[in-house]
């Protein structure tokens, strides 16, 4: 502890007591730097005194001195201004802190008046500077107190703003003591000049609140004067005292910072740019280009393709690209969902909407991905009767909760993504055709893997280094014979079943090269005649007898791809596959091929 914190009042308590007794005082810190004093002693405050005089063996021995003739006495005779020294009796005693010396107070004569004041009341002298010490004490301990006080005030006023909930604090009659930062923004209280909890309650749809009945997350809305909402839980703390409420600490959680807090744990908000997907086709290309096109859009973009072709890798990209790039991207599988939950996921529930409903009710993923991108997958399993209320959702731009009444503001950018023919589901009245218009604004189709065939060698290399590093293998290469089969292969699951036929090699192979035994045992028998073109070569010959509908698709595709690169009409497409333009149409169709 340093005296030096209370400088100011030790110089008055010097100045008091020499005004009384007419001796002049001086006190020193443990240094024995001089930090009050009177008479010509106040113009040496901040020197240092002799460090082998009484003052530094009053300290150093934590014991009174009294000093008759400082020039002959013991305590005196090593000191280096004993010489000069003009003091003719001195009373010096130790301020102790807990017992240690933290200073010291002394009374000093300069004439034999002053002297024989000293020594004739020496006794009582001592005891009153030991009283005195004992008090300088006291105030040190107390400022002491009162700055650790302070301190721990300010860290827990630093704590109290930086949370994220709003903390009020009100005695038991429910004036308010204390706020913080969040709270009186989230309520206005200190622009409304709110004085009484329950001025704030006023404003709520709570019809009940009482200060002695604790309150667990309760839900609230909050209305300001300018007429706009802002919904919350609200919870209380009572602290009693003799089973009598002394205060309560009242919690306020405002849902939109809720639903940020959960929508960054639920999404995780991966960043995937467009350079994460693999190609070197020329559809694969056009497909991308486009994809990026409609990322500089707010409009619904509707994905179709094979499972497997990579439409949720699109749809992250899509996000990753636009200007949402920051807020949350939320993913809901609309097959995976069972459709007495459904509603409640999509567009969340208010307390108490059901058995079992949590409290304070529970925000839907569109409200997860306020300001953000929402990817409804599998779109064409979405329960026919809760279609149209996202397409109310989607064109008002608003979400009623499950057993809610009020509307909630909600910015979202929608993509829908499905591997049926949702045209097809509308003609079969399984699909609301304005719904499917809505979604259908930018519609963008994921090639499958038998449509960028060229890239499956580069897919499959790409695996091949993942998994080999992933399962600590050191594969680095696939034979001929293996890499032929794969990429002849009818690959109905698309990238997917192409990545876990990879991972599969990769465990299962012995070597640095993965060779056709390492693959899974549907690929053991595929029909291959394989033989030596000669003795002296390695090289291997293989050849497949491939279906003639596999064969026809592969044609119209190529086709497709021809007309796109230069720009024909399906009339020259169909004369040079040599079939009619309604024989084209309803073999796309039966290929699940879209232009």
């Amino acid at each position: 502890m340093e005296l030096l914190k209370i400088q100011k009042t030790l110089q008055q308590i010097a100045e008091a007591i020499s005004s009384v007794i007419e001796i002049d005082v001086t006190i020193t810190d443990k240094n024995l730097v001089r930090i009050a004093g009177t008479g010509k002693y106040k113009q040496q405050i901040g020197e240092k005194i002799s460090i082998d005089g009484v003052f530094a063996s009053c300290l150093r021995d934590n014991k009174p001195y009294i000093v008759h003739n400082p020039k002959q006495a013991k305590v005196c005779q090593n000191c280096s201004q004993k010489e000069v020294c003009t003091e003719c009796a001195e009373v010096v005693n130790p301020i102790k802190v807990e017992g240690i010396a933290e200073g010291t107070i002394g009374l000093i004569a300069f004439d034999e008046a002053q002297k024989k004041r000293l020594l004739k009341n020496e006794v009582n002298i001592l005891i009153f500077l030991q009283k005195m010490s004992d008090m300088i004490a006291s105030t040190l301990i107390e400022k002491e107190r009162s700055s650790e006080i302070k301190i721990l005030a300010n860290q827990l006023q630093t704590i109290m703003d930086v949370m994220d909930r709003g903390i009020i604090i009100v005695d038991g009659i429910g004036d308010i003591k204390y706020k913080n930062k969040i709270a009186d923004n989230l309520l206005a209280m200190s622009a409304q000049k709110f004085k009484n909890i329950q001025e704030i309650i006023n404003h709520t749809n709570l019809k009940s609140f009482n200060l002695n009945h604790k309150l667990d997350s309760k839900e609230f809305e909050f209305k300001h004067n300018d007429g706009h909402f802002i919904s919350g839980t609200i919870s209380t703390k009572i602290l009693e005292d003799e089973s009598k409420v002394q205060s309560v600490v009242i919690i306020i959680q405002e849902i939109q910072r809720l639903i940020k807090s959960a929508r960054n744990i639920i999404s995780a908000n991966i960043a995937t740019p467009f350079d994460n997907i693999i190609y070197k086709s020329s559809i694969m290309e056009a497909t991308v280009q486009f994809a990026k096109k409609a990322a500089n859009s707010n409009s619904t973009v509707l994905i179709t393709g094979e499972s497997g072709t990579g439409k949720e890798l699109f749809a992250r990209a899509i996000h990753h690209h636009s200007e949402r790039r920051k807020e949350p991207f939320i993913a809901i599988n609309c097959s995976a969902i069972p459709e007495n939950l459904f509603e409640s996921e999509l567009f969340g529930y208010s307390e108490g909407a059901f058995t079992g409903a949590s409290k304070g009710g529970h925000p839907g993923k569109f409200e997860l991905a306020h300001r953000g991108t929402l990817l409804l997958d599998e779109i064409g399993d979405m329960p026919l009767h809760l279609q149209p209320k996202l397409l109310r959702v989607i064109q008002d731009g608003k979400v009623t909760r499950v057993g809610g009444s009020r509307q909630i503001d909600v910015d979202v950018r929608i993509i829908a993504s499905t591997n049926v023919n949702l045209e097809q589901k509308v003609r079969n009245k399984e699909f609301r055709e304005d719904l499917y218009y809505r979604l259908n604004v930018i519609p963008l189709h994921i090639p499958s893997l038998s449509e960028r065939g060229e890239d499956i060698e580069l897919i499959t290399e790409y695996f091949l280094e993942k998994y080999a590093q992933k399962l600590a293998k050191k594969v680095k290469t696939i034979d001929v014979e293996a890499l032929y089969i794969i990429k002849n292969h009818i690959w109905k699951g698309n990238i997917r079943e192409l990545q876990n036929t990879i991972e599969y090699a990769v465990n299962m192979a012995e070597g640095i090269s993965i060779s056709q035994k390492d693959l899974p045992p549907r690929f053991q028998n595929q029909g291959l005649s394989i033989w030596q073109l000669n003795d002296s070569k390695t090289a291997k010959s293989v050849y497949k007898i491939t279906k003639i509908e596999d064969l026809e698709k592969q044609e119209i595709l190529k086709a497709l791809e021809y007309k796109a690169q230069n720009n024909i009409t399906i009339d020259e497409i169909c004369r040079l596959l040599g079939i009619g333009k309604a024989t084209f149409y309803r073999k796309c169709r039966s290929y699940n091929i879209y232009d």
